[in-house]
């Protein structure tokens, strides 16, 4: 059988300059993140002191619409009870943006 001390010696060498070249990687990825990251926001300000409402700054009343047009519909038997967001904020904004380039839906 042949010596394969040679081949050994070769495998952990190249295994462990990859490992100490990602780990040096890593800690200049961590190093650069730390002086060109993202900074830390503001701390928040109270609403009441700079005058903006909590209103200012929903959506659109949806419950609002939605009933108008049930009442020019007029659909008496519908009623809103709640109206709650089920998606993510990206989801929201999406579907307003649907809702206000106001696409060309099949079949309509």
């Amino acid at each position: 059988m042949p010596d394969l001390t040679a081949g050994w010696e070769i495998i952990i060498l190249g295994t462990g300059t990859v490992f100490v070249a990602l780990i040096f990687l890593g800690l200049v990825v961590v190093g650069l993140e730390k002086i060109f990251g993202p900074k830390t926001p503001p701390p928040a300000r109270d609403e009441h002191l700079t005058g903006q409402d909590e209103e200012e700054k929903t959506e659109p009343p949806i419950a609002a619409i939605t009933a108008a047009i049930h009442a020019y519909r007029g659909d008496d038997r519908f009623k809103i009870i709640r109206v709650s967001h089920r998606g993510e904020e990206w989801a929201r904004r999406g579907r307003q943006e649907l809702i206000n380039n106001k696409p060309e839906w099949k079949g309509s």
